[in-house]
Order: C-alpha cells, then sequence, then structure tokens
C-alpha cells in the first residue's frame, strides 16, 4: 500500500514494506568503521576505515578482487568475535611466503593494516583459527 500526503505543493510518498531488500547483505550500509555492524568483518580500502567497506561478511573471502580489494586493503574490523585469517595471496595461500606475517590472523581489532606491514598485501581472508 502506497502512502500519499499533500502538504501545499509538496508530496511525500510512503514506499510499501515489500519494496525492502530481501537480503540483509544488501541492507547493511557503513560510511566508518565506526558503523561496522556486530557480527561482521568490514575491510576498507582507506585507512582509518574511511568510505563505505568494500567488503564486510561473516564467511571467508577466498579472492578479493571481486570486491577490488586485492593487495589494497588498509584498514579492517573484526566484530565476528572468532579470529579470521588474512592471506597474501588469493585461496588462503601464500605462494611467495613474501608476506609477515603469514598468514596474519585476525582478532577483535579495529585499526589500519600499515601497523602490521599487511597494507597492499592481503589477497584473501577466511575465519576460523589461522
Amino acid at each position: 500500500m502506497i502512502t500519499m500526503l499533500t502538504l501545499g505543493s509538496a508530496v511525500v510518498v510512503a514506499n510499501p514494506a515489500s519494496a525492502a531488500p530481501a537480503s540483509t547483505e544488501q541492507i547493511v550500509t557503513v560510511d566508518a568503521w565506526w558503523d561496522c555492524p556486530e557480527g561482521r568483518f568490514c575491510a576498507w580500502y582507506d585507512t582509518n576505515g574511511y568510505g563505505e567497506p568494500r567488503y564486510r561478511g561473516t564467511e571467508r573471502a577466498p579472492d578479493l578482487r571481486e570486491f577490488k580489494l586485492n593487495d589494497h586493503v588498509h584498514s579492517v574490523w573484526n566484530r565476528t568475535g572468532e579470529v579470521w585469517c588474512a592471506f597474501p595471496d588469493i585461496n588462503s595461500t601464500d605462494i611467495n611466503g613474501s608476506a609477515a606475517p603469514n598468514p596474519w590472523p585476525i582478532g577483535n581489532w579495529q585499526g589500519n593494516t600499515s601497523q602490521y606491514r599487511m597494507q597492499d598485501v592481503i589477497s584473501s581472508l577466511r575465519r576460523g583459527a589461522c
């Protein structure tokens, strides 16, 4: 049901509840890391959690190219209550052994990846112990 209210020359339209997205993945919007939803792992292209996170998931991300984050994760916030592992290569692997630490365990932490020399290194994420 659409409700219309006329105020002078202005018209206000209320959309029906059925127009809401079907998946909670679609309705999560975050503009800074302090808004990262509880129960999610969020990763940003920018430092200090600025802008919208490109990844905000509850499960693994085997290839961060899908989120335009491959080798460009500059800040993260893990709000899942579990450790996540960050890997320098896709599919949770380390082909060349160039990243340190590898894999990088991320507990309930919020911050810039440069603190651990992992800026421009992370290519995949996996939930669970490293």
